[in-house]
């Protein structure tokens, strides 16, 4: 029997805390944040007021599920498929997005994938700093090939 390692809920939470009090920190505009198991499924949402349900809410979804599922922080993806000359349209599917805010979280180095975070609703850059305040408190490791 293989077992493979899984992001809690306890976890979770307390990334999500972490995230929206580092949103809070710094005065701007509201922000959306998602966590997603290794497969890209929901664990936790919080939105804070006022933030937009057309582009925050669903852009966190999207970092949070691309870097699950394509197993790398939506930087280097994004980096990697443009220098590449690919679209998001040659994965077929619209559940992936090009841009910054999106962290997998995994235990190690190269380790399984436990999950993705996502943040949206402010710049790119400051969409991954919570994001990296999320991933700090679960003392989680970015893959060797993101660095």
């Amino acid at each position: 029997m293989h077992a493979t390692p899984m992001l809690g809920l306890s976890d979770a939470r307390r990334a999500l805390v972490a995230m929206l009090d580092a949103a809070e920190a710094r005065p701007g505009r509201p922000v959306a944040v998602v966590i997603v198991d290794g497969h890209g499924d929901m664990v936790t949402f919080a939105c804070m007021a006022g933030a937009n349900p057309a582009l925050a809410r669903q852009n966190a979804f999207k970092k949070a599920y691309t870097a699950a599922c394509m197993r790398t922080d939506t930087r280097a993806f994004a980096e990697r498929i443009l220098g590449s000359g690919r679209t998001l349209a040659d994965f077929g599917t619209d559940a992936l997005i090009l841009d910054s805010g999106g962290l997998v979280i995994t235990r190690e180095a190269n380790g399984p994938v436990l999950g993705g975070i996502g943040v949206s609703g402010r710049s790119s850059e400051e969409d991954e700093e919570i994001a990296l305040a999320g991933r700090a408190t679960l003392h989680l490791t970015p893959f060797e090939r993101d660095r």
